[in-house]
């Protein structure tokens, strides 16, 4: 099966989905001791632009090993918790923005096909709400990576249509980096994820360590 996350973008949609393509493989890795949870891949392959990709999703009992993996030649980018969002461009040349519109592309057509079957993931999130704005901080922790964070803004306004931003932290430093969603600036924000950081430190929502803020586990 591939594993995919739902194509909505708001702060209520936080589904994730298995896609399911021709000439289907799956993969069931067992060590010898029997200590490692099943992990199961799928893949669907698609042209974009004349270019061959391939979208590899993987799904696992540990949360930190699911993720959708983009790919092609000298390129691997990666959405970790399957939210149909790119989070790292892992290897290649390409934004994360250039990333996401192929990924965008390929999703859509595994909807069109109705290979798409959706499940709830388990995520660990951080949320500040008042009357005009959700601000939500998600930490991710992947396998053989450096932790991030994700910081989403949501206006809620009544008058203005609704608006997503999401900006990424790559080191979960404190410091806003690359914008994944909207059209803004990481400085534009960054006032505001330093004071969520710092209210959820207060409230033992979020732990400082080795220099990195990340969302407390559940």
């Amino acid at each position: 099966m591939l594993t995919k996350k739902s194509r909505s973008r708001q702060a209520t949609a936080q589904m994730s989905v298995i896609l399911f393509g021709f000439g289907l493989m799956i993969f069931m890795f067992n060590g010898c001791t029997g200590s490692r949870p099943p992990v199961s891949a799928s893949s669907y392959q698609f042209s974009f632009k004349n270019q061959d990709y391939q979208i590899r999703s993987i799904a696992s009992v540990d949360v930190r090993e699911s993720c959708n993996e983009l790919k092609a030649n000298n390129l691997l980018a990666i959405d970790f918790d399957q939210d149909g969002i790119i989070d790292r461009v892992v290897l290649g040349n390409l934004t994360l923005s250039e990333a996401q519109q192929i990924y965008d592309y390929g999703l859509d057509k595994v909807a069109k096909e109705n290979k798409i079957q959706e499940r709830v993931p388990v995520l660990n999130y951080y949320v500040h709400e008042n009357a005009d704005y959700d601000y939500e901080i998600r930490s991710f922790q992947p396998i053989n990576s450096q932790p991030f964070n994700q910081f989403k803004v949501i206006d809620k306004r009544p008058m203005i249509p609704s608006q997503l931003v999401i900006i990424v932290d790559q080191n979960a430093d404190g410091n806003l980096d690359e914008v994944l969603v909207g059209i803004t600036t990481p400085e534009q924000y960054q006032a505001k994820y330093a004071e969520i950081l710092k209210e959820g430190i207060q409230k033992n929502k979020l732990v400082k360590t080795d220099n990195m803020i990340l969302v407390k586990e559940k």
